[in-house]
């Protein structure tokens, strides 16, 4: 039934990923018809007339567009950490310009879409870099309908958007779960630092995307987003793996690391506050750091392989970095040759690896959980009375040791009448019948108080804790003589006298040594209780 349980679970889960995939997908790839006035105006890629470099940081472009009355028409480029001056004719009619701050100097991407005036056939663009001594890169230009390259634009960028935001949502899914993992069972860091880096590289590819360049104005402060997720990225991915193969607990050259790392990133941070270096001008430095990363992960798993050959975990590293591996180099490949965003292909890769490793993550954490419900339920096994259910002798006498304070205990003993009899005249099965109802009875009602307890083969006890409430004990003796009266008719055994003794004592520090001092006068005032029972 469990099973069964189980599987429905995941068909209903399949079935739910399964619709929320086509729900997706629909916004990628559905088509209706419909017609605008947009439609008829085509989004074209327009090569400029002339360029001219004017040294190294600055270049100009000379533009020729077809005469237009329309009034929605616009022009689209890139620029990258560049002040840009656009021209209609004589007149200025855009521009992006930097100034210096404690978050830099750079204007950042920005994705331009420029209005252009009716009638315009001449603009000019002038892109001049905002840091010296970087060649001045060329960029690419589309005209057309305003309203028509933003769609498009939003259309081409959703998928990697999709991803991206899938990634961030894997992270988050994998920190909740330790969170609720990591109280129970042990080793589960790796869980949190899968979780806390697929957060990272989520966000990071995200802010790369076009649709962030559209949709956050301030570039500069995206800009210092980006470098900034790059700076922090390589310490949980170390953390990560170095707790995922539960390496190094001699070995200090993932603290050293992280250390490191840590500390360059500190540097940075003050070197681009205080324009002494610029995150633009050191991020060859954090690409070095996730390079060194990298290599460490190849290191760790290559220690790996050699002491266990190849395991599961061991193959899934094996997939996880050949997809970390390429997504970095079609990374850097982008950044350097001054592509606006990552390759979808990069942030394929980075899911696998999120996937993968988050994976076998997961699945080495319910191992775990499965691992502790088996080790606590043999433990409570080893202090449970299988007869009864309640706890063992042993039980109690473990509570004893491992209680100093005794302070606002009490204690209820059991013994059980006519069980000798039952046992010679009707059978031990029946005895057993006896000692099961019994056991029930006092649980049913005194167990809510405290734990109970078989201390003997007819002898029970109850420890109550009266720190917080008051123990009526007449009261509840009294409920105990009406359920033993509902256990006969249960049990259906004829000329069984069900009768359970009960004495109670409260421990007192002036007269008590010790909680066994306190149970000798509950046992004496429940042998009372026994003598009675038998005259009545």
């Amino acid at each position: 039934m469990k099973r069964i349980k189980i599987i429905n679970r995941i068909i209903y889960c399949v079935i739910l990923l399964a619709f929320l995939i086509f729900m997706g997908s629909a916004f990628i790839f559905s088509t209706v018809d419909m017609k605008t006035p947009a439609d008829s105006k085509t989004r074209i890629s327009i090569k400029p007339e002339n360029t001219r470099y004017i040294g190294d940081g600055k270049i100009e472009y000379h533009i020729k567009l077809d005469a237009t009355s329309g009034n929605n028409m616009a022009l689209a480029f890139v620029s990258r950490h560049q002040n840009v001056e656009v021209y209609a004719g004589d007149k200025l009619i855009y521009y992006v310009r930097n100034h210096k701050s404690i978050y830099g100097t750079t204007t950042g991407t920005n994705y331009t879409i420029i209005n252009v005036p009716s009638y315009t056939t001449d603009v000019v663009v002038r892109l001049t870099n905002v840091y010296d001594g970087y060649k001045a890169r060329e960029t690419s230009f589309e005209y057309g309908d305003e309203t028509r390259i933003i769609k498009e634009l939003i259309a081409e960028s959703l998928p990697s958007v999709i991803l991206s935001s899938f990634i961030i949502l894997v992270g988050f899914a994998m920190v909740i779960l330790w969170i609720i993992c990591r109280k129970n069972i042990a080793q589960t860091e790796a869980l949190f630092y899968f979780g806390l880096f697929a957060m990272i590289i989520g966000a990071w590819a995200l802010n790369e995307t076009d649709l962030a360049t559209l949709l956050i104005e301030d570039r500069k402060i995206a800009s210092l987003i980006g470098y900034m997720l790059l700076m922090i990225m390589p310490v949980p991915f170390i953390q990560a793996e170095k707790n995922f193969f539960q390496a190094e607990k001699k070995s200090v050259v993932s603290n050293v690391l992280c250390a490191l790392f840590t500390v360059i990133d500190i540097v940075l941070l003050v070197c681009h506050m205080t324009a002494v270096k610029e995150f633009k001008n050191s991020v060859y430095i954090i690409h070095m750091m996730l390079i060194i990363s990298l290599i460490y992960f190849c290191g760790v798993l290559i220690k790996r392989i050699h002491v266990n050959g190849f395991d599961r975990k061991v193959k899934a590293n094996i997939i996880g970095a050949a997809a970390l591996g390429i997504s970095m180099i079609v990374d850097l490949i982008a950044y350097y040759k001054g592509m606006q965003q990552t390759d979808l292909i990069g942030k394929l890769g980075i899911l696998v690896f999120i996937i993968v490793l988050g994976y076998e993550s997961i699945s080495e954490a319910f191992e775990k959980i499965k691992e502790g419900q088996k080790a606590d339920f043999y433990k409570e096994m080893a202090v449970t009375d299988t007869m009864t259910g309640v706890y063992n002798r042993s039980a109690f006498q473990e509570w004893e040791h491992e209680t100093s304070d005794y302070e606002g205990y009490s204690i209820a003993t059991f013994d059980l009448n006519n069980l000798k009899w039952c046992n010679d005249n009707l059978g031990h099965a029946a005895g057993d019948a006896y000692i099961q109802a019994s056991a029930r009875i006092i649980k049913e009602i005194f167990g809510s108080h405290g734990k109970c307890y078989r201390i003997g083969g007819d002898e029970f006890c109850t420890v109550i804790n009266q720190k917080s409430k008051k123990f009526d004990n007449a009261r509840h003796v009294k409920q105990l003589r009406e359920l033993e009266k509902y256990a006969e008719k249960e049990l259906g055994i004829k000329g069984l006298n069900v009768q359970i003794a009960c004495g109670y004592a409260e421990y007192d520090i002036k007269t008590d040594k010790n909680f066994e001092d306190t149970r000798s006068r509950a046992d004496k005032k429940m042998y009372e209780s026994k003598r009675r029972l038998k005259r009545e």
